[in-house]
């Protein structure tokens, strides 16, 4: 007889605390950005930065939507009300996140001061309904992870999210997270993947994610 998911330690969910630092920081950073000295000047690699932000926490999002939310329903019954939470916080950041793709389309077109400014308050509203959804994540829903999902779940989960960037966003992808990454995260996260993506990332990812930033920050 097969052994229930939810009788044993199922997975090791230990990247959902990196993820959200990255997405912490990618926001402060993406307003700092618009707001910079110059920015109207490099306007267009300023958004590409903020919509990389956005398409990244769309990306985290919409695959717990897919793919998590529905097992922990099935899986562990007694939290259903906590899970439907995270649905009802999870729209109510997408609602931000529309009003920013408005702002930051309107700021590329037209870099005004004013654009900036109305760009940098969509994404402090953005950063503030995500401040309580994801420390609770972090407290209430990972243990549920960590007891309900299998470590292939939880695999496939994150390879999911991030087959939904754009081809010329991934290597800006590994470059947020190693910037953010503790040396042991990093280095876990690095001796996770594929020898060849490691080869790619050496030879040619880091140069590439640093002169994009270098176009951001000018």
């Amino acid at each position: 007889m097969a052994t229930p998911v939810n009788a044993v330690k199922a997975s090791d969910p230990w990247e959902m605390a990196l993820i959200h630092r990255v997405i912490r920081r990618g926001f402060e950073q993406a307003r700092a950005h618009v707001l910079a000295a110059g920015a109207e000047s490099r306007a267009a690699a300023v958004a590409a930065y903020v919509d990389f932000q956005l398409d990244g926490l769309y990306a985290h999002h919409s695959s717990e939507d897919e793919l998590l939310w529905p097992l922990l329903l099935e899986r562990a019954e007694l939290s259903a009300g906590l899970i439907h939470r995270m649905e009802q916080q999870h729209a109510a950041v997408h609602e931000a996140v529309d009003s920013a793709r408005d702002a930051v389309t309107a700021w590329r077109t037209t870099p005004t001061a004013a654009g900036a400014d109305s760009l940098s308050t969509a994404l402090e509203t953005v950063s503030a309904r995500l401040a309580e959804h994801l420390g609770e994540e972090e407290r209430d829903v990972v243990p549920l992870i960590a007891t309900h999902i299998t470590q292939a779940e939880w695999d496939h989960l994150g390879k999911v999210a991030f087959s939904k960037f754009k081809s010329n966003q991934r290597f800006t992808a590994m470059g947020e997270l190693l910037a953010t990454a503790r040396p042991e995260e990093a280095a876990r996260m690095l001796a996770g993947l594929p020898a060849p993506v490691r080869v790619i990332w050496r030879l040619f990812g880091q140069r590439n994610y640093q002169r994009s930033m270098k176009s951001v920050e000018g």
